[in-house]
């Protein structure tokens, strides 16, 4: 397996853990220095998006992506970047999609990828996710 196919793989699996909120599974996925920045310029830090998360603050239904290219940076890093919509359930019941456009980084740590960061930005239009 290529390390572009690596990094695909962990990162479907983290969005996965996102969308079951499994908290065990997010402490896995996230470097201790997480920076992650969402569509309204609110910033989180591992432990406060781990949180949130779990008291489902942020609930999502579902997260879809396309478009996703995987750049290399040596061996031990690599910057994603790629559209999608966030399905997020609000406090009244209601899910409300989210198209986005993004910018992940993810780093090697020891045999396992991690993301370090992630910036997100509001996409008037997205692809229809894969």
């Amino acid at each position: 397996m290529s390390v572009a196919e690596e990094i695909l793989r962990t990162d479907r699996s983290r969005i996965e853990a996102m969308v079951a909120a499994d908290e065990e599974a997010l402490e896995c996925f996230f470097t201790e220095d997480l920076t992650y920045t969402h569509t309204n310029g609110v910033l989180d830090t591992k432990a406060v998006l781990i949180d949130k998360i779990r008291t489902s603050a942020y609930d999502y239904a579902a997260i879809e992506t396309a478009d996703v290219r995987v750049k290399t940076i040596g061996e031990d890093a690599a910057v994603l970047s790629g559209e999608g919509v966030l399905s997020v359930r609000t406090s009244a019941g209601k899910t409300v999609d989210v198209p986005i456009r993004y910018t992940s980084v993810y780093v090697r740590d020891g045999l396992h990828w991690k993301m370090t960061a992630w910036q997100s930005t509001g996409a008037a239009t997205a692809q229809t996710p894969n």
